[in-house]
């Protein structure tokens, strides 16, 4: 095939996957190849947290007082801890649908354009060696970002975004660069991370310079004037963090520990987290083995700061440098023929479907809020 037949399968099988796995609830099946389904109607993809988070700073982008905060009976300063990145675009597609509608079909297209560029980029600069196989196993893995690509959630377009930052890293365009960093910076808070990367890769690179240092301060400085609105608009400069600080703690020291706080994880996950954290550490070290240098630094200063998060959703924050450290990283234990591939390929995708199947019901606003939210949007 060529790579305009290998693009539209891709675009093909991203859409077509989400809408699979939105079938049973569109139905109202209560159980599917033996998973409940605590939950079911289409309105279960709507209600999946944190969507309707987004989809009323679309609609309010921070008011203080606006009416529609009463639906969910949260306050204005709560919804500081969901950056405009992702409401913005629901904004844009809401010029045409529903907003709640407009935050799902937002992600279809922004998970079908992430995983173009992951297949452009993967391409164009001889990253892996089969980018079809590779670009493919990204739709689906981790399960996670099967998951959130299918529902209201800023992952997907951080992804995008932080693809594009990398892709224009390697071409070295460092205005494009920066502009998708901002745009990060304003998805998801790790986006301000990104300063590090554009400047330490410069720095790498010998490239840097004092003009490029002043552009990549547009990064942070993008965050500081969020910032600087919130303590205008919701009277707290640090409204962000008023919702998200009390997940800073050094998870590798409490870890054993978990066994004792059942309300926050088991032995089970205590392991996984120590599985978690190795396997995307030997991913981050193949990746400086193979001299990707923008890859590697991306994934290493996304990774570093979760070294000081405890969250049982620890594998939701580890999704932005899942494609390099996980995917790139470990290329070479991918088949070279693509029939090989195909078998655990398939049976990744069966038993992601699965997963997330099951995990959608498990985390929804309830209908009666759901109603009023529609109400009030």
């Amino acid at each position: 095939m060529n790579e305009k037949s290998e693009i539209a399968i891709l675009v093909a099988v991203s859409i077509v996957s989400s809408l699979l796995l939105y079938l049973p609830f569109a139905l109202n099946v209560h159980a599917i190849l033996g998973v409940q389904l605590p939950a079911t109607g289409i309105t279960v993809i709507e209600r999946y947290y944190d969507g309707p988070l987004y989809a009323v700073v679309s609609k309010t982008f921070y008011t203080p007082n606006a009416n529609i905060y009463g639906a969910l009976g949260l306050p204005a300063a709560y919804y500081a801890a969901h950056l405009p990145g992702y409401p913005s675009v629901i904004c844009l597609f809401s010029l045409v649908t529903a907003p709640l509608t407009a935050m799902v079909v937002a992600n279809l297209v922004i998970s079908a354009a992430a995983v173009v560029t992951f297949y452009v980029f993967t391409t164009r600069f001889k990253l892996v060696h089969d980018p079809f196989s590779s670009s493919l196993l990204f739709l689906f893995f981790p399960p996670r970002w099967f998951l959130y690509r299918s529902v209201g959630a800023s992952e997907p377009l951080f992804m995008l975004v932080s693809l594009l930052m990398l892709y224009a890293l390697k071409k070295d365009a460092p205005g494009k660069a920066t502009l998708y960093g901002v745009a990060a910076s304003l998805t998801r808070i790790w986006g301000v991370l990104s300063f590090f990367v554009l400047v330490g890769s410069w720095l790498w690179n010998k490239k840097l310079t004092p003009k490029r240092v002043v552009l990549a301060l547009a990064v942070p400085a993008s965050l500081l004037l969020l910032f600087t609105f919130y303590a205008y608009s919701l009277g707290n400069f640090f409204a962000y963090f008023a919702v998200n600080s009390g997940f800073l703690q050094i998870p590798l020291l409490l870890i054993p520990a978990s066994t004792v706080l059942p309300e926050r994880s088991s032995a089970f996950a205590g392991e996984w987290y120590v599985v978690l954290f190795f396997l995307y550490g030997l991913g981050i070290v193949k990746l400086y083995e193979k001299r990707f240098r923008e890859l590697f630094l991306y994934a290493l200063v996304m990774f570093l700061p979760l070294l000081f998060v405890f969250h049982e959703d620890i594998s939701r924050y580890l999704l932005p440098i899942a494609p390099f450290a996980l995917i790139i990283g470990f290329d070479e234990i991918i088949p070279k023929k693509r029939v090989y591939f195909l078998i655990p390929l398939a049976l990744l995708c069966v038993a992601s479907y699965l997963y997330c199947v099951a995990v959608l019901p498990t985390n929804v606003l309830p209908l009666d809020a759901l109603q009023r939210l529609s109400q009030a949007l």
